[in-house]
């Protein structure tokens, strides 16, 4: 039998892990540095916040992955920010995609599908975001026009460039065939769905006209060396980090704090479950 003293520092070790493990949830805490880029004074009131998902691959074999990869997130985003009671945050929330085949099908590299969805995200930001500044922030960044020129340009922005206002506009998500690969699950767990997706910053100066060559590179995706510290400007991001990944990247730095160069079989390495020891 365990002494008194014994039983105390047992129930103070669950407390403490107790604590951490609330820590880590989700929580009204944790999603507060998006409502703080929401109160933006320049923004107007009824702006969202969300990922823009670019579609990277077309083809009538990809329809119904492709449809079964937004009914997932859909439903992903739904349930963490509802067990998270952040339904004013769900409310706001929006999930614009993007798809055109005539520009975007037919980028079956890493490379080349990166650099097609990022510019149609470029495009469509310098659509939408001036929609939502006031006019008198607009007139203060010297007019739409030149607001417009700045973010369709493909060059490191300054710090009060109006993509640092929120993730939005900084940063999107591409699905291609490695993502809709990732629905099929593990070999021991076929239906275990947490599918793959790939997120790129349109803050970046490494855009080539041609993609990248890769003889260098054999563990890593895109780039033209074996470093693994290498930015290549996207990186892998599993579904249920939607959100967590999002709050991530609303700091300034936050590219630089959370990046990590894509290995090259992601999808199988994540989705291949060897036996325990």
């Amino acid at each position: 039998m365990s002494s008194p003293a014994a039983s105390e520092t047992n129930s103070e070790v669950l407390r403490r892990c107790q604590e951490i493990l609330a820590q880590q949830e989700p929580g009204p805490k944790e999603y507060h540095e998006i409502e703080d880029k929401l109160a933006f004074i320049p923004l107007r009131s009824d702006t969202k916040w969300g990922f823009v998902i670019v579609r990277a691959v077309y083809g009538p074999s990809s329809d119904a992955p492709w449809a079964q990869m937004l009914e997932l997130l859909r439903t992903e985003i739904s349930e963490s920010l509802t067990e998270a009671d952040q339904s004013e945050l769900l409310s706001r929330h929006e999930m614009t995609i993007i798809e055109d085949g005539a520009t975007l099908a037919g980028a079956d590299s890493s490379g080349a599908a990166s650099y097609a969805a990022r510019r149609a995200f470029r495009a469509w930001v310098a659509d939408d975001l001036p929609q939502q500044l006031s006019d008198d922030y607009l007139e203060k960044l010297s007019g739409l026009a030149q607001v417009r020129e700045q973010l369709l340009s493909n060059t490191k922005h300054h710090a009060n460039h109006p993509l640092g206002i929120m993730p939005r506009w900084r940063y999107c998500i591409f699905v291609d065939q490695d993502c809709l690969r990732s629905l099929e699950g593990g070999p021991e767990e076929p239906e275990l769905k947490d599918p793959a997706l790939k997120i790129l910053t349109t803050d970046w100066d490494g855009e080539e006209v041609e993609v990248p060559t890769e003889e260098f590179t054999r563990d890593w995706d895109g780039g033209k060396t074996n470093d693994d510290h290498e930015d290549v400007g996207w990186m892998w991001m599993d579904m249920t980090d939607y959100a967590p990944k999002y709050t991530q990247l609303t700091s300034a730095l936050g590219w630089l704090e959370y990046y990590e160069r894509p290995q090259k079989g992601y999808v199988e390495a994540t989705r291949s479950f060897p036996d325990l020891p």
